[in-house]
């Protein structure tokens, strides 16, 4: 069974020393989608893949399963790719919230976000080395931003209702203007 992209990057809890405007975008808790929506004229999910896959240690340990569906998008402004993210979801979860699975083309955030008990856990994060960084953009999408095949910035974390938990894990390919001092 697959595994996914971010499987083998190295998370840490400690807090990144990145630039500060992005510090603001990996440690903002509330919803990406809606602070996309406020930087472009046209928001877009664009939907790279659905399936099933093996759990590292470490993403067990943050669902409590060994094997989990894995949604794989590319959140786009204005036709351009700001980040990609992938969703850990057990089939539980897909059981209590069955729209985790219809998704398609709908950000996760629409759906999680609007649901009043919504917990996120504490913030991990990863900085790709630039090979991992090559190696996902011929992996996902050969699209992504030239930024990305330098050390870009991930995070990851659960969003949890109580009849669901999803462990989500976005790298951003914000464009320069939002990564500079």
């Amino acid at each position: 069974m697959k595994i996914t992209a971010d499987a083998h990057w190295r998370w840490q809890s400690a807090v990144p020393l990145a630039l500060p405007s992005l510090n603001d975008w990996l440690q903002d808790t509330g919803s990406l989608t809606a602070r996309l929506r406020l930087h472009c004229k046209q928001f877009r999910v664009q939907l790279l893949s659905t399936q099933g896959v093996s759990l590292t240690q470490s993403q067990a340990h943050w669902l409590g399963e060994t094997h989990a569906y894995c949604r794989e998008v590319l959140l786009l402004c204005d036709e351009q790719p700001w980040v990609y993210a992938s969703s850990l979801y057990s089939s539980a979860a897909l059981e209590a919230l069955p729209a985790l699975g219809g998704l398609g083309q709908k950000a996760l955030g629409e759906l999680l976000f609007e649901h009043p008990q919504l917990v996120r856990s504490r913030f991990e994060f990863a900085q790709l080395t630039a090979a991992e960084s090559q190696q996902l953009v011929l992996q996902v999408h050969p699209h992504l931003p030239a930024s990305t095949t330098s050390s870009p910035w991930a995070r990851r974390s659960v969003l949890a209702i109580p009849e669901a938990r999803v462990l989500v894990s976005e790298l951003f390919c914000l464009p320069p203007a939002f990564t500079r001092e």
